[in-house]
Parts: C-alpha cells; structure tokens; sequence
C-alpha cells in the first residue's frame, strides 16, 4: 500500500474497517455454501434420506439469503465511504487552496488544480470505497478460507496454498516488469484536460486569431498521447488477468486431479472431495476480486502523488497566532514595503512609503508594470511583502485574521468576475444576509437599477457565466453594487472603468464620485480623466513612488504624470 494514500486516508479508515468486516462476513457465506452444499452431495451419494438431503439445502438456501443481504450492505458502505471520501478530501483540499490564496496561480496552471481537485478525489474515492478493503479481505479471506480447508484436508490446503501464493507474487512481478509509471494515465490526463479548459476559456481569443487549427492539433496530440497511455496500461492489466487466471486454474485442477486420485485409491473420503472442490474457488475469490479493483489502485496512485503534492504547497501568508482587534479608524500606511513575486525575480515595489487619511480618495498610476497592482495584492495580502510594513488604523494587517483584514476592504477589479446564478446571487456574495431594501439601495448608487428594474426577471434574472448575458459595463456596474453592499469602510478601484464605452464610463464615474469623502478610497487608474478629483495621486515607475501631488500640480510638473496625460490626448 502507498504510504502517501495511507496518510491521507485520515478518518475513513474506521470505513475502511467496516467495509473490510462485511467482506470477510461474505468470504465466510461463500465458505458455508461451499460446506454445506458438499454435505448434500455427499449425502446424495451415500443414499442418505431425503431428509437428510433437504436440510443441507436448507441452510445453503439460507446462507445464500443472508450473503444477498450482506452484499447489499458491502455495497451501501461502499457508496458511504465513497460519499465521506469526497467530503473530507475535498473539504481538505478546498480550504488548502483557500489558504494558499491567488498566489496558487503563480504556481499551478487552473486545469492542474481542477484535475487534483476533481480527478483527483474520484481516483481515490475508489481506492478507499472498494481497493483498500479488497486488499485486507484478500489477505484475511484467503488465510480464513486455506485455514478451513487445512481442518479438513490438509494436503490439499498444502498444495493449493502455493497457488494461492503465487498469484499476488506472479502479479507484483509481472507489473514491476511490464508497467509504465504509475503517474502515468493521470499526468497524461491532468496535461490533457488543463490543456483542453484553457482552449475552451480562450475559445473567443482562437477564432478571433484563426488559431484553432493549431490549437486543435496540439490537443489531438495531447489526446493522443492520453490514449497511447491508456492503451498501455491496458495491455499491460489484460496479459496480467490472463496470467492470473492462469495460475487459478492450475492450481484448482491440480488439486482436483490429485484428490480424485485420492479418493479412488481410498485415500480420502467422498465428502472431503466435494468439500475442497467448492472451496478451492473461495480461496481465489478474494484475490479475483482485488484484482478486478486493480484499476482503481493504479489510478489513485497517481492520483494521489498530485494531491500530494498540491497539499505539501506552503502559503504565501499565514493568519496570526492571535488576532488583532478590528482597528476603528481606517488609514492606510505603507512603510518602506518592497516586495518580489519570487526569489530571483526583480522587485515589483522598492522601498515604498506612503499614507491614505481615513476617507481619503488618492489614486495610483503609472505605466503598466510599475507596480500598482502588487500595491493592492499586498494590502488585500494575498502576498506579503519582502520588506517593510503595512498598516490600517495603526495596526500591522500581519497582525489581522485574513476575515477581519478582508471585512475592511471592498474591491472592484478591472476584470471583474460574476459567477453563474443571478443578479441577485452575485450580490449577496458580498453580504448573504441583506435585505431587498439594502441590496436595491446598492443597486441604485451603482447606477444599474433601471437596467435590472426593466429586466423580464429582475434581481432573479441569470447573467450566465462570467456574467455572459450582460455588457462590459453592466458587468462592472454591478460589481460596484456588491462592493458597495460590503460597506467596508476601505474602497478599492482597480480600473473600474477600463473597457467600457463612454456611457457606461459616465454612469460609473457618476456612482463612483458619490462615494468620495464618504470611503477611504484607493484608485487605480490608466484613464486619468477618471482621477482629476482625487486628493492626492501617487505615480509609480519601477517599483518606486517618483510624483506625489494633486492633477494640476503634477500636470504642469513635465515629469511622468504630464507625459502620460500627453499621451492620452495624443491617442484621444
């Protein structure tokens, strides 16, 4: 058994146990038949009464009812170890990515994660369900059923025993011989699938380049490759059941051939014969069955490797050991903070210093790359920095749980995700329990309420995946809605109106200036026509704050800022 598979077995193994003690019951009804239907064929023989017949069909017709009744129960906690399997698994694995943060991304491709996360826990919801008993009931089962057939003839439990034996042995080597790695048909399906969903997010991007046809290519070569490793490992597990079931039928013919001659040399009895006839099948129905499971094993060991691995991975931030009170007030300072996204990475801030007042509304800008966005990461702190301090309230945000830190901040991004579902349940994301009353007074102050009022649906109306049914600046207005539904005392606005046509800009513009002097407000700009009215704007170039000032003073300055408002009107 894989120790990585052991090691996350964690609670299921009292489930495992269960389903290993109804396997065994099953072993010992298949072992009762065996007996008791030799006692009827033996006493058929020897012209015994009907009578006598009649009882042991009796309680072979009773043992049968009761190993019905008890596969029925092997399959009910097979189907409840499968179910507990995926709650823990996944409730491990989702709070682990939660944990990690959006940093994860820098690391794993998102099919990687969706393969680990879904794949994954199938592979070894198998394992545990069904291989894992398997593997302890072939051990016991066998031992149980060769210790029966020793009280009766020992010889015969003697000889087949070698068989019994060399199966697992014969089976080990044959794979250690002939199989590929194990990782091999889950690798090439993790490629396969990462591969595939980035094909179908980007579709729009393909066709718009008539670039599908390479696309299409790469991933038949990919599916390819999937097959060729599943084909391989099919071969491989064919040729091993022939090989198997070669030695289970040596070995019960030989048995059988030697007992016969046995029995007409007047060496064993008749009833002995039946009896390790029908028993000789048992002793190999516990190996047929770990064998018939052997697929799931195969899996789960790559599979397991991956899940493994994702959760060796260390957060990029840990919560505090105790967490600091929420602060009351609501400034933000930032204190000599540099910050590199890796280790042997160029720093994307260096040495910045600066302050927002509580209510403040400053804006950041900058050419790309300059670091405004790492700015927001670190106050969110999906990262922390590399160097320096961060404070809100005059309290270390190291020193916040990730809740009470992430209470205080409302965000609308430049890419502004919307998740399938409604108006409505995209807005309660930012608060669950509020009120009509709350959710349309977020709606009107974004601006958007007409367009969802005049809606077939209204609020229940879907929106499709990332809001598909709805134009850019709908899309962006309604993320303004759930950030001011948050009501966090801190608002950040990373690009909030970039991509979106000048009416929609205008709307959001408008939403957006009633909430000056009301919100700590943080900007990120690229329209700077967008930030004429901040109180202060910070210009970043390579990690560094070069201008601070209001947009007259640094308009007129000829440093950065003039030039990127030049340019702007050169490209208006």
């Amino acid at each position: 058994m894989n120790g990585q598979l052991l090691a996350l077995a964690g609670p299921l193994k009292t489930r495992v146990a269960i389903s290993t003690a109804i396997g065994l019951l099953i072993t010992a009804c298949y072992v009762l038949q065996g007996l008791f239907l030799a006692q009827a064929l033996a006493a058929l023989f020897a012209g015994a009464a009907m009578a006598d017949v009649t009882r042991w069909i009796i309680a072979f017709a009773g043992i049968v009812l009761l190993r019905g009744f008890l596969l029925w129960c092997a399959e009910m906690a097979a189907q409840t170890t499968a179910q507990q399997t995926k709650e823990h698994l996944r409730a491990r694995l989702l709070a682990h990515l939660s944990a990690l943060g959006p940093g994860v991304t820098l690391r794993q491709q998102t099919g990687d994660l969706q393969a680990v996360l879904v794949a994954g826990v199938e592979a070894l919801e198998s394992y545990y369900s069904r291989y894992m008993p398997a593997i302890f009931i072939a051990i016991l089962g066998c031992a149980g059923v060769l210790a029966v057939l020793a009280w009766i003839d020992w010889p015969s439990a003697l000889l087949l025993g070698v068989f019994v034996v060399a199966f697992p042995i014969a089976d080990r080597l044959w794979l250690r011989w002939r199989m590929p790695k194990s990782s091999g048909v889950f690798a090439a399906m993790g490629a396969f699938g990462a591969y595939l969903l980035d094909s179908l997010q980007g579709i729009v991007t393909l066709k718009a380049f008539d670039a599908t046809a390479a696309r299409r290519k790469e991933l038949a070569l990919r599916a390819g490759n999937l097959r060729e490793e599943a084909m391989n490992t099919l071969a491989v597990t064919l040729m091993r059941t022939g090989l198997t079931g070669f030695i289970t039928l040596i070995g019960m013919a030989l048995v059988l051939s030697f007992n016969s001659w046995r029995t007409a040399a007047g060496m064993l009895a008749p009833v002995a014969l039946f009896t390790t006839l029908f028993l000789m099948r048992e002793a190999f129905r516990p190996l047929d069955r770990l064998e018939k499971e052997f697929h799931t094993a195969w899996a789960a060991s790559g599979a397991a490797a991956s899940v493994s691995d994702f959760l060796a991975l260390q957060p990029n931030i840990l919560e505090p050991a105790t967490s600091a009170t929420k602060p009351i007030a609501h400034d933000i300072a930032f204190d000599d903070v540099s910050f590199a996204y890796a280790a042997n990475d160029a720093k994307a801030l260096s040495s910045v210093s600066f302050a927002i007042r509580e209510k403040e509304f400053v804006a950041l800008v900058g050419p790309s790359g300059a670091g405004k966005s790492t700015v927001i990461s670190l106050l969110l702190r999906f990262f922390d920095p590399t160097s320096g301090h961060i404070r809100i309230g005059g309290t270390n945000i190291r020193d916040l749980s990730l809740e009470n830190l992430r209470s205080l901040v409302s965000v609308v991004s430049q890419d502004t995700y919307l998740f399938h579902g409604t108006i409505e349940d995209n807005l309660r994301i930012a608060k669950p329990d509020a009120t009509k009353d709350e959710i349309h007074a977020a709606a009107i102050a974004a601006h958007i309420d007409e367009f969802i009022f005049n809606l077939p649906q209204g609020y229940a109306t879907e929106i499709g995946e990332r809001g598909a049914h709805l134009s850019g600046g709908q899309r962006q207005r309604l993320s303004i809605a759930r950030a001011l539904l948050k009501n966090a005392p801190i608002l950040i606005l990373d690009e909030a109106t970039s991509n979106v046509d000048p009416r929609s800009e205008s709307a959001i513009q408008d939403a957006l200036d009633a909430l000056v002097g009301r919100r700590t407000t943080l900007v990120i700009a690229h329209r700077l026509s967008t930030i004429r009215k901040a109180d202060r704007i910070l210009v970043l170039e390579n990690g560094r704050i070069v201008e601070e000032g209001n947009h007259q003073s640094l308009e007129q300055n000829g440093q950065i800022y003039s030039r990127l408002m030049a340019a702007q009107g050169e490209a208006a």
